[in-house]
């Protein structure tokens, strides 16, 4: 990372340089406000740091900046944020230095780069009468803990805001989330989304929609990033845990309140898509995760996660059980035409506690489409790259390091392999097959 600093006082001087010598940043101090205009216009700038006594002194050298041809995060250290002229405000991050001091200058200067995207995506938004705020077609906590926290960060409400899917929430855990927390979601159709005036996707990506818009104004998410489709504003982290962590820094550097519905909501995302932070997690997720987890109702949170468990779920179950087929400390399992999609990953989830596996892969047939769902223990091949790598081609697959996902339509099945689609042993045989040679390749 390669940084730039202006300081007037010794001690913050001397503080940023060990800072930035220990991180191992670039880092460069600038003295004089002459030469900065030409500086940060023939350097690559990461992150710009500025500390000023004066308040006059202070509003030349962000002028300076805001001018940039390029938009610089800008980490302002003052205990007097008020002071600083409005106009200004919405492109720095400010905080005290005894603040940073309890903290760290890592993830403030985190906060600075969502505050230049903040400042963006509002400057966008503010005209729109109304936004959809596009979900998966079957919602998950973190999609709608992220869903809730941005439509906080725009300061609007549900009627102005309203989170939006083309489907509907199935697994238990989740249809819980949303009564117990009173989530309002409502189910659109393609002509429907047209008529809103911007519309927001969060926690995926258009591709793995059914009916992906063809106009996105924006998209935040912690998926790996995909290229095949058109939007005005992306914020992609991959190498996030969850997206409610990525929104809960737009919520700090929005100033907007967080209740405990909110925070109830985004905490369970994060747990939900993390397994309790044990896997696929940052310093961020953990910084997000500690700071909502005091604000979250815990009532709600057990409410939440321990869900009736319907019949369908045990049969299921103990049909899984019965069918389990090991090899290469692989576990497949195939439950059949299911009434629920959720149960497959349910079962997957359940399956990995089998003694002796690395790989849990449980599918089964839910409206014509042949569902597969993947876990593994967290230190072996991406799940992702090995689902999209077996079934990319012929459905959609894909996912994290530790969790993914393939659904791939029985015509396509009959098409593409040549199978009887009623004949579901040869096709999971198949399944098997492709999933091996894509877990054992040298891709």
């Amino acid at each position: 990372m390669k940084s730039l600093y202006y300081a007037e006082e010794g001690f913050v001087v001397g503080l940023l340089q060990d800072y930035f010598a220990g991180a191992g940043d670039s880092a460069r101090h600038v003295e004089r406000l002459a030469g900065l205009a030409d500086c940060l216009s023939k350097t690559s700038v990461d992150l710009f740091v500025v500390q000023s006594g004066s308040v006059r002194q202070l509003t030349r050298v962000l002028e300076i900046v805001r001018h940039n041809d390029r938009p610089i995060p800008t980490l302002v250290l003052t205990s007097h944020p008020e002071d600083i002229p409005q106009t200004l405000k919405p492109f720095i991050h400010c905080v005290s230095i005894p603040e940073l001091m309890e903290t760290n200058l890592r993830w403030h200067g985190r906060l600075a780069k969502t505050q230049l995207r903040l400042a963006e995506i509002r400057a966008h938004f503010t005209s729109a009468e109304r936004v959809a705020i596009l979900l998966q077609d079957d919602p998950d906590p973190d999609a709608i803990g992220s869903g809730l926290a941005l439509r906080q960060v725009l300061g609007r409400n549900r009627h102005s805001a309203p989170l939006v899917t083309f489907g509907r929430v199935t697994r238990p855990e989740n249809v819980a989330m949303v009564k117990v927390l009173e989530v309002m979601m409502e189910r659109v159709t393609e002509k429907a989304l047209k008529a809103f005036d911007r519309i927001a996707v969060v926690d995926l990506q258009p591709p793995h929609l059914a009916h992906p818009p063809a106009k996105i104004d924006l998209v935040i998410d912690h998926h790996p990033e995909q290229f095949n489709y058109e939007c005005r504003i992306k914020d992609i982290r991959p190498g996030y845990g969850a997206t409610s962590s990525i929104l809960y820094e737009y919520l700090r550097c929005a100033d907007a309140p967080i209740s405990p519905r909110l925070a109830t909501a985004m905490l369970y995302g994060i747990k939900s898509d993390t397994f309790l932070l044990t896997r696929d997690v940052n310093e961020w997720d953990v910084q997000a995760f500690s700071k909502i987890y005091p604000l979250a109702n815990q009532n709600y949170m057990r409410r939440i996660e321990r869900p009736e468990l319907p019949a369908a779920a045990v049969d299921a179950l103990g049909s899984a059980l019965k069918s389990r087929k090991v090899i290469d400390k692989v576990a497949f399992i195939h439950l059949g035409h299911v009434e629920r999609d959720d149960l497959i990953p349910q079962i997957a989830d359940f399956s990995m506690q089998i003694e002796g596996i690395e790989w849990a892969c449980v599918s089964g047939v839910y409206e014509g489409n042949y569902i597969l769902s993947v876990r593994n223990v967290g230190y072996v091949r991406s799940a992702g790259r090995v689902v999209k790598e077996a079934f990319g081609k012929i459905g959609s697959a894909g996912g994290h390091a530790s969790m993914a996902k393939a659904i791939i339509s029985m015509e396509k099945i009959s098409r593409n392999w040549g199978l009887e689609a009623r004949s579901l042993r040869p096709i999971n045989t198949r399944v098997q097959r492709e999933f091996l040679k894509a877990l054992h390749s040298t891709k």
